[in-house]
C-alpha cells in the first residue's frame, strides 16, 4: 500500500513462455484497476484468472486468460456500494466450465455455482446467516462442505448442500465451536471441538 497522497505502485501479471523465450500475455494495474489481489489457475492447464480490483476496493472483477490463444474475457463481475471482502476460495470443477465461489451479493457471505460465462447457475445456500469457512467440493458425491454461523455469531457448525443448492443438512451442530479439516477426496475429516467450559478435542471421522 502507498503512503497517504502518493500514487499506488504499478503490478503487473505476465505469462512467460519458456520455449519461445518471451512474454505471450500480460496485465496491469491502471487508472481504474489499481489492485491485482489474486491470480488462479483453473483446472484447464492452459487457463489463468486474474482478479481486478479498484482503489475504493468495491468493484471486483475476474479476467479469465487464455494463455493458448491469448485471449481475455470478463469472467465475473461484482460491485458494491461499500466493500468485497476477497475470499481466496474459488474452486474450479473438474470440467473446467463451473466454478464454486462465495459472495456476500445478497447481504450474507454464501455460496454461489456460476459458469465461466459468469452466469449464476445456482445460490447453493441461503439465509440470514454467514458462511465463515468453506472447506471444498466433493465432486463424486456432488456435495459442498462449510462452516456456517447459523446459530449465533459465537458458535460454528459445519453443513454440506448438494451442488444443486439443495438438501442442505448439518455434519456437526454440537454447541460451541466445531471446524474442520477435509482430506483431498473429502472420505475423511479431522474435527476440531469445543465450547466456553471444553478445550478443544481432535476427533478423525468417516
Amino acid at each position: 500500500y502507498p503512503k497517504v497522497g502518493e500514487k499506488n505502485s504499478d503490478v503487473s501479471i505476465q505469462v512467460y513462455d519458456l520455449a519461445q523465450n518471451k512474454v505471450i500475455m500480460s496485465g496491469a494495474t491502471d487508472d481504474q484497476w489499481e489492485y491485482i489481489p489474486r491470480i488462479h489457475w483453473t483446472t484447464k492447464a492452459n487457463e489463468l484468472v486474474v482478479f481486478f480490483m479498484n482503489r475504493h476496493q468495491n468493484h471486483l472483477v475476474l479476467e479469465l486468460w487464455n494463455t493458448q490463444t491469448q485471449q481475455k474475457q470478463k469472467m465475473l463481475e461484482e460491485k458494491n456500494k461499500y466493500y468485497i471482502d476477497i475470499h481466496d476460495n474459488l474452486t474450479f470443477l473438474a470440467d473446467g466450465e463451473r466454478f464454486v465461489w462465495t459472495s456476500e451479493n445478497d447481504g450474507w457471505n454464501h455460496i454461489y455455482l456460476y459458469n465461466k460465462s459468469g452466469e449464476e447457475l445456482a445460490q447453493l445456500t441461503k439465509g440470514k446467516w454467514e458462511v465463515t469457512s468453506f472447506y471444498g467440493v466433493d465432486e463424486a458425491n456432488e456435495l459442498v462442505y462449510f462452516q456456517a454461523a447459523t446459530k449465533n455469531p459465537m458458535e460454528r457448525e459445519i453443513y454440506q448442500v448438494g451442488l444443486n443448492g439443495r438438501g442442505q443438512k448439518a455434519v456437526v451442530d454440537q454447541p460451541g465451536y466445531s471446524s474442520a479439516q477435509f482430506s483431498s477426496n473429502f472420505d475423511y475429516y479431522v474435527l476440531n471441538q469445543s465450547d466456553i467450559n471444553t478445550p478443544a478435542t481432535y476427533t478423525v471421522y468417516n
